[in-house]
């Protein structure tokens, strides 16, 4: 098994802490756009199943 070295340890966790950064962006993207436009539509019962599968 190859050794890890200090320059492959920082690029693993660069590459880890860009993955959280891109999902936690569109989690929040989601959150405040998507669904606040899904919010105002007429017809609550089709509102609520599409924000329920969203969430």
């Amino acid at each position: 098994m190859a050794e890890l070295t200090l320059n492959q340890l920082i690029k693993i966790i660069i590459g880890i802490l860009v993955v959280v950064v891109v999902v936690l962006g569109l989690y929040f993207f989601f959150k405040e756009y998507v669904i606040g436009y899904f919010q105002d539509l007429p017809g609550e019962g089709a509102t609520d199943l599409v924000l329920g599968l969203i969430k």
